[in-house]
């Protein structure tokens, strides 16, 4: 066995030999375009990854928040002024005043805007703040600080960037409370010529150390235990297992179709192949969010085919991309795509478009973010509710899709079965030199055709021994047959000098 082995490595070439080099250098091209495509993947991949996330407080600017006083008391406006001054910090939203404007004249109006996702929130200075205030000042009645001012929140838009700007928010509203204190407090003791003990002495001693705080109310509660990532996680699995395997497995079973069936069927079958094993995947995967929603949401059977059908468009927007990539690019470059996709949604689930650099606004386009609003539409009970817009977004990425795969499909089985195309969908390589074309060349030569004749003479009277088709063989057994027939005319030559 040991030496049918060593018979068989001798008849292979060495790695560096003359006659492997064209094989060398298309093996070098070929790692020198993965380094420039992966390269590229690579950059593309990160850069919307940091991009998406990086300053997003330089425009916060961009996220605005109603502030109204209903309070027409001289301490109302007092603090109405101290909390439009603080909102003019560059590290705080932007404040829209409509203390005078026919607009949101109610809370309830103010409410319903930031529900709606008209406003990010609103700061409200609450009806009959001031009067409550003096009265502790100066009687020492009852008073709760909390009940001057009410933070009107949301969690519908994306989670990250509405912790990020409700926090700015609370921070400016905190830190107004010292020197309000301050203030009301020097209002006290220079008022009637009062002194500071007797301030003291008949004053609200809660009322006095914090005259004004305030009250968050989140009108679009996020109902869902787990975390948005945990979402997020949920739709790149989806996307994962709903559209690489499917394709993976359509690509060691797709040459037979493509050379033996009709080109309508395939495209049919493979529609079929990706939608049946999407709707697969997605029902589970809403089945699992389903089995752990947690005791703050109470999700019905609508719910339960609504979050299906967010899970199963955003699949499908990915599994058409991914048929369009396989009936196109080389099988060595479709990772390349895979990873683009994906960072590029993760990018837009994680971060968001909401107050990035404009140009990663782009984000808003792509199926993950869109996907992700619709889930949080669903699980705040309709806030923010921008389906409209998501769903045609999410419909248009996969109908686009759809109909490249089925151009590309059609076209790649067209010449597949025409001989112009391989399934790796590069075209099929050149056709060797047949033998023949050697001996009609050769025919023109009287050198060559005798030394021809000789070998062929020669290899059929010896038993056991073939002539080899190979160029190379009968190359080298020219040159051998050409030499001898020299060696024989030199030795007449000496003979008849003799």
């Amino acid at each position: 066995m040991l030496r049918a082995h060593r018979e068989r490595q001798k008849k292979l070439l060495p790695l560096f030999s003359p006659e492997l080099r064209a094989t060398r250098m298309a093996f070098a091209k070929g790692i020198w375009d993965l380094f420039l495509v992966f390269t590229l993947v690579f950059w593309i991949s990160i850069c919307f990854l940091y991009g998406a996330g990086y300053d997003t407080m330089r425009h916060i600017k961009d996220s605005t928040f109603i502030f109204r006083n209903f309070d027409d008391s001289q301490t109302a406006n007092d603090l109405s002024s101290m909390i439009i001054a603080g909102f003019e910090n560059p590290n705080a939203p932007l404040l829209k005043v409509y203390t005078d404007s026919e607009k949101y004249d109610s809370v309830a109006a103010i409410k319903d805007a930031v529900w709606k996702g008209n406003a990010w929130g609103a700061v409200i200075v609450n009806d009959g703040f001031g009067k409550q205030l003096e009265q502790a000042l100066s009687e020492g009645a009852d008073y709760d600080p909390t009940s001057a001012v009410t933070l009107v929140t949301e969690e519908s838009r994306h989670y990250f960037k509405v912790i990020m700007v409700n926090k700015a928010a609370q921070t400016v509203l905190t830190a107004l409370e010292g020197p309000f204190s301050q203030q009301m407090f020097q209002q006290m003791v220079t008022a009637d010529g009062a002194n500071a003990t007797r301030v003291i002495d008949q004053a609200n001693a809660n009322a006095l150390i914090t005259p004004f705080s305030y009250a968050v109310d989140n009108v679009a509660p996020y109902h869902f235990d787990m975390s948005m990532y945990i979402l997020s996680v949920t739709l790149s699995l989806c996307m994962v297992v709903g559209s690489f395997i499917p394709s993976n497995m359509w690509k060691s079973i797709e040459e037979p179709f493509y050379k033996q069936v009709r080109i309508t069927h395939v495209i049919a079958l493979r529609a079929f192949i990706n939608i049946i094993w999407a709707a697969f995947i997605c029902i589970q995967a809403t089945g699992i969010v389903f089995a752990f929603h947690g005791p703050l949401w109470s999700p019905s059977t609508r719910d339960f085919f609504a979050m299906f059908a967010i899970f199963l468009l955003n699949t499908l927007s990915f599994t058409f991309f991914i048929d369009c990539m396989q009936n196109w690019v080389h099988p060595r470059f479709l990772l390349g795509g895979y990873f683009t996709t994906l960072f590029v949604n993760i990018a837009a689930a994680v971060f968001g478009p909401e107050l990035n650099n404009h140009f990663f606004r782009i984000l808003y386009a792509v199926p993950f973010n869109n996907s992700g609003l619709m889930l949080r539409t669903l699980l705040t009970n309709g806030s923010y509710n921008k389906l409209n817009f998501a769903i045609t977004i999410n419909v248009l990425w996969s109908l686009v899709w759809w109909l490249g795969s089925t151009f590309l499909i059609a076209r790649k089985a067209r010449r597949v079965y025409e001989g112009k195309m391989l399934m790796a969908n590069v075209p099929p390589p050149a056709a060797p030199q047949p033998a023949v074309a050697l001996e009609k060349d050769a025919a023109h030569s009287p050198t060559n055709s005798s030394a021809l004749s000789e070998y062929l003479s020669s290899a059929t009277a010896s038993s056991g021994t073939t002539p080899s088709p190979s160029e190379t063989d009968i190359s080298a057994r020219m040159r051998s047959a050409r030499a001898r027939k020299s060696n024989d005319t030199t030795s007449d030559i000496e003979i008849e000098d003799m």
